[in-house]
Protein backbone atom coordinates (compact mmCIF):
# COMPACT_ATOMS: atom_id res chain seq x y z
CA UNK A 1 0.00 0.00 0.00
CA UNK A 2 1.37 3.45 -0.86
CA UNK A 3 2.15 6.13 1.71
CA UNK A 4 -1.12 8.03 1.32
CA UNK A 5 -3.32 4.94 1.73
CA UNK A 6 -1.30 3.68 4.69
CA UNK A 7 -1.71 7.07 6.36
CA UNK A 8 -5.45 7.09 5.71
CA UNK A 9 -5.83 3.59 7.12
CA UNK A 10 -3.99 4.56 10.29
CA UNK A 11 -6.02 7.74 10.90
CA UNK A 12 -9.39 6.10 10.14
CA UNK A 13 -8.58 3.16 12.42
CA UNK A 14 -7.86 5.58 15.25
CA UNK A 15 -10.82 7.92 14.68
CA UNK A 16 -13.41 5.18 13.95
CA UNK A 17 -15.53 7.50 11.85
CA UNK A 18 -15.75 8.45 8.20
CA UNK A 19 -13.61 11.41 7.17
CA UNK A 20 -12.82 13.45 4.10
CA UNK A 21 -9.31 13.41 2.65
CA UNK A 22 -8.69 16.90 4.02
CA UNK A 23 -9.82 15.84 7.51
CA UNK A 24 -7.57 12.78 7.39
CA UNK A 25 -4.53 14.89 6.55
CA UNK A 26 -5.29 17.51 9.19
CA UNK A 27 -5.50 14.82 11.86
CA UNK A 28 -2.33 13.16 10.54
CA UNK A 29 -0.37 16.41 10.86
CA UNK A 30 -1.94 17.25 14.20
CA UNK A 31 -0.91 13.88 15.62
CA UNK A 32 2.47 13.95 13.83
CA UNK A 33 1.68 10.82 11.81
CA UNK A 34 2.52 12.21 8.37
CA UNK A 35 6.01 11.24 7.13
CA UNK A 36 8.36 14.16 6.38
CA UNK A 37 8.62 13.36 2.65
CA UNK A 38 4.96 14.20 2.00
CA UNK A 39 4.75 17.63 0.44
CA UNK A 40 2.74 19.94 -1.77
CA UNK A 41 -0.28 22.18 -1.39
CA UNK A 42 -2.78 19.69 -2.83
CA UNK A 43 -2.02 16.62 -0.73
CA UNK A 44 -5.70 16.18 0.13
CA UNK A 45 -6.54 15.96 -3.59
CA UNK A 46 -3.84 13.33 -4.07
CA UNK A 47 -5.16 11.37 -1.08
CA UNK A 48 -8.75 11.55 -2.34
CA UNK A 49 -7.63 10.39 -5.78
CA UNK A 50 -5.69 7.47 -4.26
CA UNK A 51 -8.68 6.41 -2.14
CA UNK A 52 -11.05 6.66 -5.11
CA UNK A 53 -8.71 4.67 -7.35
CA UNK A 54 -8.33 1.95 -4.72
CA UNK A 55 -12.11 1.63 -4.36
CA UNK A 56 -12.58 1.62 -8.13
CA UNK A 57 -9.88 -0.98 -8.64
CA UNK A 58 -10.71 -3.41 -5.83
CA UNK A 59 -14.43 -2.62 -5.43
CA UNK A 60 -15.76 -4.76 -2.54
CA UNK A 61 -12.20 -5.99 -1.89
CA UNK A 62 -10.87 -2.51 -1.12
CA UNK A 63 -9.83 -1.63 2.41
CA UNK A 64 -11.90 1.53 2.03
CA UNK A 65 -15.42 2.53 1.07
CA UNK A 66 -17.40 5.75 0.70
CA UNK A 67 -20.10 6.60 3.20
CA UNK A 68 -21.02 9.77 1.27
CA UNK A 69 -19.49 11.74 -1.59
CA UNK A 70 -15.95 12.64 -0.49
CA UNK A 71 -16.17 10.69 2.80
CA UNK A 72 -14.19 7.49 3.36
CA UNK A 73 -14.03 4.74 5.97
CA UNK A 74 -12.41 1.34 6.59
CA UNK A 75 -14.11 -1.87 5.49
CA UNK A 76 -12.58 -3.75 8.44
CA UNK A 77 -14.36 -1.48 10.93
CA UNK A 78 -17.71 -1.32 9.21
CA UNK A 79 -19.45 -3.29 11.98
CA UNK A 80 -17.38 -2.05 14.91
CA UNK A 81 -19.66 -1.06 17.85
CA UNK A 82 -17.98 2.35 18.22
CA UNK A 83 -18.67 3.31 14.60
CA UNK A 84 -21.68 5.60 14.00
CA UNK A 85 -24.59 3.93 12.21
CA UNK A 86 -24.39 6.54 9.45
CA UNK A 87 -20.85 5.39 8.58
CA UNK A 88 -21.67 1.70 8.17
CA UNK A 89 -23.43 1.79 4.81
CA UNK A 90 -21.31 2.17 1.66
CA UNK A 91 -22.61 4.22 -1.22
CA UNK A 92 -22.01 2.72 -4.65
CA UNK A 93 -21.34 5.01 -7.59
CA UNK A 94 -21.25 2.91 -10.74
CA UNK A 95 -20.72 4.78 -13.96
CA UNK A 96 -21.10 3.69 -17.54
CA UNK A 97 -18.74 6.44 -18.66
CA UNK A 98 -15.58 8.15 -17.51
CA UNK A 99 -15.75 11.88 -16.89
CA UNK A 100 -12.73 13.74 -18.18
CA UNK A 101 -11.23 16.04 -15.53
CA UNK A 102 -11.73 19.70 -16.33
CA UNK A 103 -9.72 21.44 -13.63
CA UNK A 104 -6.07 21.52 -12.56
CA UNK A 105 -4.69 20.10 -15.81
CA UNK A 106 -0.97 20.42 -16.52
CA UNK A 107 -0.41 23.29 -18.97
CA UNK A 108 2.20 25.49 -20.64
CA UNK A 109 2.12 28.84 -22.34
CA UNK A 110 1.90 28.38 -26.11
CA UNK A 111 5.11 30.34 -26.71
CA UNK A 112 7.15 27.90 -24.63
CA UNK A 113 5.77 24.91 -26.53
CA UNK A 114 6.34 26.59 -29.89
CA UNK A 115 9.99 27.13 -28.96
CA UNK A 116 10.38 23.52 -27.81
CA UNK A 117 8.62 21.76 -30.69
CA UNK A 118 10.76 20.29 -33.46
CA UNK A 119 10.04 20.22 -37.19
CA UNK A 120 8.28 16.86 -36.89
CA UNK A 121 5.85 18.33 -34.32
CA UNK A 122 7.45 16.48 -31.39
CA UNK A 123 8.88 17.75 -28.12
CA UNK A 124 11.91 15.86 -26.82
CA UNK A 125 11.40 14.14 -23.47
CA UNK A 126 14.52 15.85 -22.14
CA UNK A 127 13.16 19.24 -23.19
CA UNK A 128 9.87 18.51 -21.45
CA UNK A 129 11.74 17.44 -18.31
CA UNK A 130 13.75 20.67 -18.35
CA UNK A 131 10.58 22.77 -18.66
CA UNK A 132 9.17 20.95 -15.64
CA UNK A 133 12.37 21.28 -13.61
CA UNK A 134 12.51 24.97 -14.44
CA UNK A 135 8.97 25.49 -13.17
CA UNK A 136 7.76 26.67 -16.59
CA UNK A 137 4.37 24.96 -16.20
CA UNK A 138 1.13 25.77 -14.44
CA UNK A 139 -2.21 24.08 -13.79
CA UNK A 140 -5.10 25.24 -15.95
CA UNK A 141 -8.33 26.45 -14.39
CA UNK A 142 -10.38 24.53 -16.97
CA UNK A 143 -9.80 22.38 -20.02
CA UNK A 144 -13.12 23.58 -21.41
CA UNK A 145 -12.62 27.34 -21.07
CA UNK A 146 -9.01 28.32 -21.48
CA UNK A 147 -7.02 31.19 -22.97
CA UNK A 148 -5.88 30.83 -26.57
CA UNK A 149 -2.24 30.85 -25.47
CA UNK A 150 -2.65 27.92 -23.04
CA UNK A 151 -1.55 24.41 -24.07
CA UNK A 152 -3.05 21.48 -22.11
CA UNK A 153 -0.99 18.29 -21.63
CA UNK A 154 -2.86 15.02 -22.25
CA UNK A 155 -1.81 11.42 -21.76
CA UNK A 156 -2.68 9.47 -24.92
CA UNK A 157 -2.48 5.73 -24.23
CA UNK A 158 -2.25 3.26 -27.11
CA UNK A 159 -2.61 -0.52 -26.73
CA UNK A 160 -0.46 -2.63 -29.06
CA UNK A 161 -0.14 -6.36 -29.67
CA UNK A 162 1.71 -8.20 -32.46
CA UNK A 163 1.32 -5.63 -35.22
CA UNK A 164 -2.10 -4.46 -34.08
CA UNK A 165 -3.39 -1.33 -32.35
CA UNK A 166 -6.58 -1.38 -30.30
CA UNK A 167 -9.19 1.03 -31.68
CA UNK A 168 -12.77 2.05 -30.96
CA UNK A 169 -15.40 4.61 -31.90
CA UNK A 170 -15.93 7.47 -29.51
CA UNK A 171 -19.29 7.95 -27.84
CA UNK A 172 -20.69 11.15 -26.33
CA UNK A 173 -18.36 11.84 -23.43
CA UNK A 174 -14.92 12.86 -24.56
CA UNK A 175 -14.30 16.49 -25.35
CA UNK A 176 -17.55 16.63 -27.32
CA UNK A 177 -15.73 18.23 -30.21
CA UNK A 178 -17.53 17.69 -33.51
CA UNK A 179 -14.35 16.39 -35.13
CA UNK A 180 -14.11 13.58 -32.52
CA UNK A 181 -17.71 12.37 -32.28
CA UNK A 182 -18.34 8.90 -33.80
CA UNK A 183 -14.81 8.84 -35.20
CA UNK A 184 -12.46 5.90 -34.74
CA UNK A 185 -9.81 6.44 -32.08
CA UNK A 186 -6.56 4.64 -31.29
CA UNK A 187 -5.95 6.31 -27.93
CA UNK A 188 -7.47 6.27 -24.46
CA UNK A 189 -6.79 9.73 -23.16
CA UNK A 190 -7.12 12.08 -20.24
CA UNK A 191 -5.69 15.44 -19.17
CA UNK A 192 -2.68 15.10 -16.87
CA UNK A 193 -3.89 16.65 -13.61
CA UNK A 194 -2.11 17.75 -10.45
CA UNK A 195 -2.92 14.57 -8.49
CA UNK A 196 -1.26 12.42 -11.17
CA UNK A 197 2.08 13.64 -9.84
CA UNK A 198 3.02 11.53 -6.82
CA UNK A 199 6.16 10.45 -5.00
CA UNK A 200 6.38 7.56 -7.48
CA UNK A 201 5.88 9.53 -10.70
CA UNK A 202 8.39 12.35 -10.39
CA UNK A 203 10.39 11.33 -13.49
CA UNK A 204 7.58 11.93 -16.01
CA UNK A 205 5.40 14.28 -13.92
CA UNK A 206 2.53 11.77 -13.90
CA UNK A 207 2.22 11.30 -17.68
CA UNK A 208 2.29 7.49 -17.53
CA UNK A 209 0.14 7.25 -14.41
CA UNK A 210 -2.54 9.41 -16.05
CA UNK A 211 -2.62 7.11 -19.08
CA UNK A 212 -2.76 3.99 -16.93
CA UNK A 213 -5.76 5.36 -15.04
CA UNK A 214 -7.58 6.25 -18.26
CA UNK A 215 -6.97 2.82 -19.78
CA UNK A 216 -7.85 0.89 -16.62
CA UNK A 217 -11.09 2.82 -16.26
CA UNK A 218 -12.20 2.52 -19.89
CA UNK A 219 -11.35 -1.19 -20.21
CA UNK A 220 -12.00 -2.30 -16.59
CA UNK A 221 -8.41 -3.46 -16.09
CA UNK A 222 -8.58 -3.67 -12.31
CA UNK A 223 -7.93 -7.31 -11.48
CA UNK A 224 -4.48 -8.06 -10.07
CA UNK A 225 -3.03 -9.61 -13.24
CA UNK A 226 -4.19 -6.79 -15.52
CA UNK A 227 -3.02 -4.11 -13.10
CA UNK A 228 0.38 -5.78 -12.78
CA UNK A 229 0.65 -5.94 -16.58
CA UNK A 230 -0.12 -2.23 -16.80
CA UNK A 231 2.65 -1.39 -14.34
CA UNK A 232 5.15 -3.57 -16.19
CA UNK A 233 4.29 -2.83 -19.83
CA UNK A 234 3.55 0.91 -20.04
CA UNK A 235 6.18 3.21 -21.52
CA UNK A 236 6.33 6.92 -22.35
CA UNK A 237 7.22 7.00 -26.05
CA UNK A 238 7.22 10.67 -27.01
CA UNK A 239 5.41 14.00 -26.80
CA UNK A 240 3.57 15.26 -29.87
CA UNK A 241 2.13 18.70 -30.57
CA UNK A 242 -0.40 18.15 -33.39
CA UNK A 243 -0.78 21.20 -35.58
CA UNK A 244 -3.84 23.31 -34.91
CA UNK A 245 -5.03 21.41 -31.82
CA UNK A 246 -3.69 23.50 -28.94
CA UNK A 247 -2.85 20.31 -27.05
CA UNK A 248 0.40 18.52 -26.17
CA UNK A 249 -0.05 14.73 -26.29
CA UNK A 250 2.14 12.40 -24.24
CA UNK A 251 2.09 9.17 -26.23
CA UNK A 252 2.20 6.22 -23.82
CA UNK A 253 2.22 2.63 -25.08
CA UNK A 254 0.85 -0.47 -23.36
CA UNK A 255 2.23 -3.75 -24.73
CA UNK A 256 -0.80 -5.96 -24.20
CA UNK A 257 0.05 -9.53 -23.08
CA UNK A 258 -1.24 -12.43 -25.18
CA UNK A 259 -3.51 -13.63 -22.38
CA UNK A 260 -5.30 -10.29 -22.03
CA UNK A 261 -8.20 -9.53 -24.37
CA UNK A 262 -9.56 -6.04 -23.60
CA UNK A 263 -13.30 -5.51 -23.37
CA UNK A 264 -15.44 -2.58 -22.31
CA UNK A 265 -18.98 -2.01 -21.09
CA UNK A 266 -18.66 1.78 -21.38
CA UNK A 267 -21.27 3.53 -23.47
CA UNK A 268 -18.53 5.81 -24.77
CA UNK A 269 -16.34 2.92 -26.03
CA UNK A 270 -18.06 1.49 -29.08
CA UNK A 271 -16.96 -1.04 -31.69
CA UNK A 272 -13.78 -2.11 -29.89
CA UNK A 273 -11.51 -3.65 -32.54
CA UNK A 274 -7.87 -4.58 -33.13
CA UNK A 275 -6.54 -2.57 -36.07
CA UNK A 276 -4.03 -4.47 -38.22
CA UNK A 277 -1.22 -2.01 -38.98
CA UNK A 278 1.15 -4.46 -40.68
CA UNK A 279 -0.03 -2.85 -43.93
CA UNK A 280 -0.40 0.91 -44.44
CA UNK A 281 -3.66 2.31 -43.06
CA UNK A 282 -6.13 3.83 -45.50
CA UNK A 283 -9.16 6.03 -44.81
CA UNK A 284 -7.40 8.38 -42.40
CA UNK A 285 -10.49 10.59 -42.50
CA UNK A 286 -12.34 7.93 -40.47
CA UNK A 287 -10.13 8.69 -37.44
CA UNK A 288 -10.34 11.60 -35.01
CA UNK A 289 -7.72 14.37 -35.39
CA UNK A 290 -5.44 13.15 -32.59
CA UNK A 291 -5.50 9.59 -33.90
CA UNK A 292 -4.73 10.80 -37.42
CA UNK A 293 -1.70 12.67 -36.11
CA UNK A 294 -0.41 9.68 -34.12
CA UNK A 295 -1.23 6.81 -36.49
CA UNK A 296 2.29 6.68 -38.00
CA UNK A 297 3.91 6.50 -34.57
CA UNK A 298 1.36 3.98 -33.32
CA UNK A 299 2.06 1.82 -36.35
CA UNK A 300 5.82 2.01 -35.75
CA UNK A 301 5.41 1.00 -32.10
CA UNK A 302 2.98 -1.83 -32.87
CA UNK A 303 5.33 -3.33 -35.46
CA UNK A 304 8.01 -3.56 -32.78
CA UNK A 305 5.82 -5.86 -30.67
Amino acid sequence: MDTYLALAERVLATEKRALSALQILRIAYRDELAPPHLGGQTQHKTLQARLSEDILRYREGSKFYRTAPGKFFLSALRNHPDVPESDRTPIVARRRQRDLPQNRALAFEAGLVSQAVKSNRTVAKDTFANLIKGGSYHYARSTKRRPLNEIIVWSFMIVVKEGHVLSYRTGPYREQRDSFMSKRAIGFYSPVIDTDLTLFDQADHGLVWSGMKALASDLDLYDDNAWRALHQNCHLEMLVYPEGTGDLLALVSFACPDWLEPTSSRLAINDLEWLDVRSPINHHEDFDPWSQALLPEARRIALQH
